[in-house]
């Protein structure tokens, strides 16, 4: 017979977080917690399940918390966290948005973005090299942002960008010129043409009901899809490129691509 190594929690555990609206999607309660089981630190994250009126409330309260150390930030609050973090670092300053805030040791927090640093890791995992590039990016919230950053600096050549707020779109591509002159950054109509990599990075796909973030017409099998809605089964997205012959990427990826950075964020490496 086989032994499960439960993991236990008692009144020395440190207490980290993740938020979102909605929550029982996350993977990152199961990731993190096998990490901290692994690593012998007496630590567990836990789901918050926040609504956007109830947000800022619950901020405050978890800071006021002496044994809560860190918080992990997804869907919709990724801009909406900044007003209440103390030091901004350089990545999150430079795209506008945060999913990782840690309490310092003055009680202070910091922020910083990990979302693009672990989707391109996660691409490179899936055997993709965005090195020359041409990507279609769907969304220009905090998780799209942080994307089209990290992949300008990994060498992308052309990220065309589409989100329902166009002046969402254009301060995203204004931002990426501005950053990464090698890059070219265009707002575009949600478009498959000419592209080698197709992105989902809003949350369309995440409810049962769902459908495709947008009508892109037959898929050629040289496209690479890649959603980030962490969902344990695919996509309607992820299940119409795989029906078509492409090579994917599904949400949970860009997680595992950032978790050691996180870890060291959290000072626990």
């Amino acid at each position: 017979m086989s032994e499960t190594c439960v993991q236990l929690v008692d009144g020395a555990t440190r207490i980290y977080g993740i938020i979102g609206d909605p929550i029982a999607q996350a993977k990152s309660p199961t990731v993190f917690n096998e990490k901290f089981r692994d690593m012998g630190k007496n630590a567990a994250m836990v789901p918050l399940h926040a609504k956007p009126a109830s947000f800022d409330g619950c901020v405050r309260g978890l800071k006021s918390l002496a044994n809560f150390d860190g918080l992990l930030i997804t869907l919709p609050f990724k801009t909406s966290i900044v007003p209440h973090i103390d030091n901004i670092l350089p990545a999150a300053k430079r795209i506008g948005a945060i999913n990782a805030v840690r309490r310092e040791s003055d009680g202070t927090w910091s922020g910083d973005m990990f979302d693009g640093k672990g989707f391109v890791a996660g691409l490179r995992v899936s055997g993709l090299d965005p090195r020359g590039r041409s990507i279609m990016l769907i969304g220009a919230g905090g998780a799209g942002s942080a994307i089209a950053d990290a992949l300008a600096e990994a060498g992308a050549s052309t990220i065309a960008i589409f989100d329902c707020g166009a002046g969402k779109a254009k301060g995203l591509a204004a931002r990426i010129v501005k950053s990464h002159a090698g890059c070219c950054a265009v707002v575009r109509p949600p478009t498959i043409e000419a592209m080698d990599v197709l992105i989902n990075a809003t949350p369309v796909g995440m409810a049962p009901g769902d459908g495709l973030p947008a009508d892109f017409g037959p898929f050629n099998d040289k496209l690479f899809v890649a959603d980030i809605v962490p969902r344990s089964d695919a996509t309607p997205l992820i299940a119409l490129a795989r029906s078509s012959g492409c090579r994917t990427m599904e949400g949970k990826a860009m997680v595992t691509g950032q978790v050691d950075a996180i870890l060291r964020f959290f000072g626990l490496v």
